[in-house]
């Protein structure tokens, strides 16, 4: 007897959320390592939960993870108010952030797969396809750090929100009544943004995945659905103002100042190339690179091309 499709759904999302647990099961009772100590044990505004003005408002103090990012912190005082200074909640909302960004991914592939330019060579092994490819995402090497350290959830969740973003957006523009996930999509954008900086680039992947898979052109995406892609342009507005309140200034990693963005985003060149390469062979893993500016055009040229 023939699967029916809604049932294959649920299979592989349990697959793939059994997976994750089981990938990271032996996690649960890491302790607190390097930044989760000023940005959790040190850190005062998780204390309580309500009101809400004290963990939405993280310290600003030089180089602390949490500083800008108010989503992320309200999420390290959820965890405090369950287990306190014990880590294992702490690991466990981790884990469970992964499996859900995980099933997320899936419904992005799988939705991908059955658009009208991939339907006929894909429909019928859209799910298998998926679920494949998020599980291999999942429980791919490189996502333990920011699976297992605590405080690089700063990292997964982001990943959550950038995909739920992406997500609301495919649902949307197969919606008769697109409302509620257009809500969805910019609600998680916005959300992403108080995580980490990166989701910046978000509007930029949901206009290029328009122009790919929906509308066929850059001009027919910004013409058809302009101000679904404003909206999301708006949620710079309000990075603005954390990366502002936070001073800027990200510790070791980044400052807001001429000199600073431009050694970061020349450091960028080696740094994708380098992670790209350790996405095909993730060996070998380092916990920390430390911090180095490339200085040199030659560092540049090569990794640039």
């Amino acid at each position: 007897m023939k699967m029916s499709g809604r049932r294959r759904i649920w299979l592989a999302g349990a697959a793939i959320v059994a997976a994750v647990f089981l990938g990271y099961a032996n996690s649960f009772n890491g302790p607190f390592v390097f930044d989760d100590e000023p940005s959790i044990l040190e850190n005062a505004t998780i204390r309580r939960l309500w009101p809400l003005s004290g963990p939405l408002s993280p310290p600003r103090d030089f180089g602390v993870t949490v500083s800008g990012r108010p989503v992320l912190n309200l999420s390290l005082a959820l965890n405090y108010a369950i287990s306190g200074t014990a880590p294992w909640s702490y690991h466990v909302f981790n884990v469970g952030v992964h499996a859900l960004a995980a099933l997320v991914l899936f419904g992005v592939v799988r939705r991908t797969l059955r658009k009208p330019m991939l339907m006929e060579r894909w429909g019928e092994r859209a799910e298998a396809t998926a679920a494949v490819i998020a599980m291999w995402w999942a429980l791919h090497p490189l996502q333990k750090e920011s699976v297992t350290y605590v405080i690089q959830r700063a990292e997964s969740l982001m990943g959550l929100f950038f995909l739920l973003t992406l997500y609301g957006f495919i649902r949307a523009t197969d919606s008769v009544r697109p409302g509620g996930w257009l809500a969805v999509m910019i609600v998680s954008a916005v959300l992403g943004m108080g995580c980490k900086e990166v989701m910046a680039t978000v509007p930029l992947v949901v206009f290029l995945y328009d122009r790919t898979f929906v509308a066929g052109s850059f001009r027919a995406a910004g013409r058809e659905r302009g101000w679904w892609h404003g909206a999301l342009v708006a949620s710079w507005l309000p990075l603005g103002l954390l990366v502002w309140s936070a001073g800027g200034n990200r510790g070791g990693t980044f400052v807001l100042t001429w000199a600073g963005c431009r050694d970061y985003w020349l450091t960028q060149f080696g740094a994708v190339t380098h992670y790209l390469r350790l996405t095909v062979w993730p060996e070998p893993l380092v916990f920390d690179y430390g911090t180095f500016w490339v200085r040199t055009a030659g560092a540049v040229a090569v990794p640039a091309v």
